[in-house]
């Protein structure tokens, strides 16, 4: 996949310069919080900083401009277009209308960031550092394009990153500045841009849609609800794309505060006939679970069943191998009893026979013998005297 990336990269969709140029820049400049050094201070302006923005891109530039799924006022329309922007991610017409156009044509040959046609890196950054894609076509967002605040925005594009981190810089200082800036945004880019990237290539699928969106509880925690990804294509009208209580989507909880709050209004749900479907999916997937677990359980107890079986054998098999080694041993000594015995009586019949030859009690026969052997070495020792005297002696 990624070979044929960069033959097309270097072929048909080359990256512009300029863009490259400043999309490594950002990164480097991100480096910059080790000049500054670890502060706890700053890495909680980047999180702030981090999760303020993405919740202006996931519920700003996606969920109201991109799909209209509830009502804001003017000034707050243009209050959140700015906060938008502050992300870098250009402008407010062009990502709403580029946005549409991928949901119409979803991992289709006419999507500009799909993995599945164009490979990983080419939907993760590739297409947005493209010049081919730098015009809004306001065909596509007409009901956006009448307001001449959001077309100055859009034309403005990076007028509102440039004071953010200005305002960083000069309130927080170099610590706002790498961290809560340059830092937070580099992250912020790749958390968004995951979303075409990573949930079209890795994660579950709830529904069965025509492209390859997928859900990821991790991707959901640090978009604020985007990495519910196969949900949104499944119900793009919804403002809530977690559907299930433990489906976590802090956008859409923000959303809901601030439509009792009175600045939200008409913030649409999944309809009622889409949450029953949604749960009869995760019930079947529930009751598929229950059968596996079963299964599962069933082929553990009869896997037990099967060692308790061998175990009581195995028991079985040593306690006749100990049975017959005990009979063995006792025969053993029995016969060694038996040969002692019979050694025992030999003796004894020998001791009798001797006796009898001789008239004399063996006792009587040790004590001649003992006495005979004696004299024999008194003997002996007297006659190696006698030759070692002659043998010293001198002849006259």
């Amino acid at each position: 996949m990624f070979g044929s990336e960069v033959r097309e990269l270097g072929h048909r969709r080359d990256v512009r310069f300029q863009s490259a140029a400043g999309f490594l820049l950002v990164h480097v400049a991100a480096l910059g919080v080790f000049a500054v050094g670890f502060s706890w201070k700053g890495v909680a302006l980047c999180l702030a900083s981090y999760y303020l923005r993405m919740f202006a891109v996931t519920a700003g530039f996606h969920r109201y401009f991109a799909h209209r799924t509830y009502k804001l006022g003017r000034s707050a329309q243009f209050l959140l277009a700015l906060l938008a922007q502050t992300a870098a991610q250009k402008g407010v017409l062009w990502w709403a209308s580029l946005h549409r156009h991928h949901h119409r044509y979803s991992d289709l040959p006419e999507d500009v960031h799909s993995p599945l046609r164009e490979g990983f890196w080419w939907s993760h950054i590739g297409w947005i550092l493209s010049g081919e894609y730098d015009e809004t076509d306001l065909s596509r967002v007409p009901d956006l394009a009448r307001y001449a605040e959001l077309r100055w925005l859009d034309r403005n594009q990076y007028l509102a990153t440039l004071l953010y981190a200005t305002a960083m810089a000069l309130v927080f200082g170099p610590v706002g500045l790498f961290y809560g800036y340059f830092l937070s945004t580099a992250l912020l880019w790749h958390g968004t841009f995951s979303i075409n990237s990573v949930m079209h290539v890795f994660g579950r699928r709830a529904f069965e849609t025509s492209d390859g969106s997928r859900n990821s509880f991790l991707f959901a925690v640090l978009t604020m609800g985007e990495g519910w990804h196969n949900n949104h294509h499944r119900y793009p009208g919804s403002a809530a794309q977690g559907l299930r209580w433990w489906q976590i989507d802090a956008s859409f909880y923000l959303l809901w505060i601030a439509e009792r709050m009175g600045v939200v209004r008409g913030l649409r749900r999944a309809p009622a006939r889409w949450r029953e479907a949604t749960a009869r999916v995760i019930r079947g997937r529930r009751a598929r679970f229950d059968v596996a677990l079963e299964l599962a359980n069933d082929r553990m107890a009869q896997r037990i069943a099967g060692l308790s079986e061998r175990w009581g054998k195995l028991k079985d098999l040593t306690a006749l191998a100990a049975h017959q080694a005990l009979n063995d041993y006792d025969r053993r000594r029995e016969a060694a009893a038996l040969r002692l015995a019979t050694l025992e009586a030999s003796y004894a019949a020998a001791v009798k026979r001797l006796e009898a030859a001789t008239g004399k009690h063996v006792e009587e026969l040790r004590t001649e013998i003992d006495q005979t052997r004696s004299n024999l070495l008194s003997i002996l020792e007297t006659l190696v005297l006698t030759a070692e005297t002659l043998r010293t002696a001198r002849p006259l």
